[in-house]
C-alpha cells in the first residue's frame, strides 16, 4: 500500500484517470488465527475519492472478504481442516468459535464459487483439498484473486451483494483488484 498511488489508477466507477485522491482511513477489525489462538487484528483501510464521480473507495487487502469479519486465510484454513476430514464439524466449529451455520455456508459459498471459476466438468474432476492446496502455494493466490474478482465482479467467498448505486445515473459497482508490490510469502 506504501507504493499505491491513486491518481494513477482509473476510477473504479467511471474509469476517469488522475480525479482519484486519498480520501482518509478507516479501522476494519478481522479475525484471524495464529499459533493456535483466535487474533483479532485491527487494520487500517485507505480510501479514496473520485473528482469526477464522487465516489469514495475503499482499497482493501486480498487477504479480506469484502462485509465479512473473517479473514480470507482464516476461512480457508477452517475449509481445509474441513476438506481433509482432520476433524469433526463440531470440533472445528468449537476450535474456531464459529457456529455449525456458519461452517455450512462457507462450504457452500466455496462450492459454488468453485464451479464458477473451474466450469461444470473440471469442478467435478478437481477436489476441494486439490483446488485449496493449489491457491495457498506461493505466488499463487493473488493472481488468482485478482482473474476471479475481473470476470465474476465480486471477491472470492464473498457472500453479500455488491450495493447498487445511485449516481450517477450510469454508475455501476465494480471491484477493481490490484497487482501487489510484494510477494507475501
Amino acid at each position: 500500500m506504501d507504493q499505491f498511488i491513486p491518481q494513477l489508477e482509473p476510477c473504479p466507477v467511471c474509469e476517469a484517470k488522475g480525479t482519484c485522491h486519498i480520501h482518509d482511513y478507516y479501522g476494519r477489525n478481522i479475525i484471524d488465527f495464529r499459533y493456535g489462538h483466535l487474533v483479532k487484528d485491527n487494520l487500517c483501510i485507505m480510501r479514496v475519492f473520485c473528482d469526477n464521480c464522487e465516489h469514495a473507495h475503499a482499497v482493501l487487502p486480498d487477504i479480506i472478504i469484502p462485509y465479512s469479519s473473517y479473514g480470507l486465510f482464516f476461512v480457508l484454513r477452517v475449509l481445509a481442516e474441513f476438506f481433509a476430514h482432520l476433524h469433526t464439524v463440531e470440533q472445528i466449529c468449537e476450535r474456531y468459535n464459529i457456529s455449525e451455520n456458519q461452517l455450512r455456508k462457507w462450504i457452500s459459498l466455496w462450492k459454488l464459487h468453485k464451479e464458477q471459476w473451474l466450469g461444470l466438468l473440471n469442478d467435478s474432476e478437481t477436489s476441494d483439498l486439490a483446488l485449496l492446496k493449489r491457491l495457498c502455494s506461493k505466488d499463487k493466490f493473488s493472481s488468482f484473486s485478482q482473474e476471479f474478482t475481473l470476470h465474476m465482479s465480486h471477491t472470492f467467498l464473498q457472500s453479500h451483494r455488491n450495493p447498487i448505486l445511485k449516481r450517477p445515473a450510469n454508475a455501476r459497482y465494480h471491484q477493481h483488484a490490484f497487482s501487489p508490490d510484494y510477494d507475501i510469502w
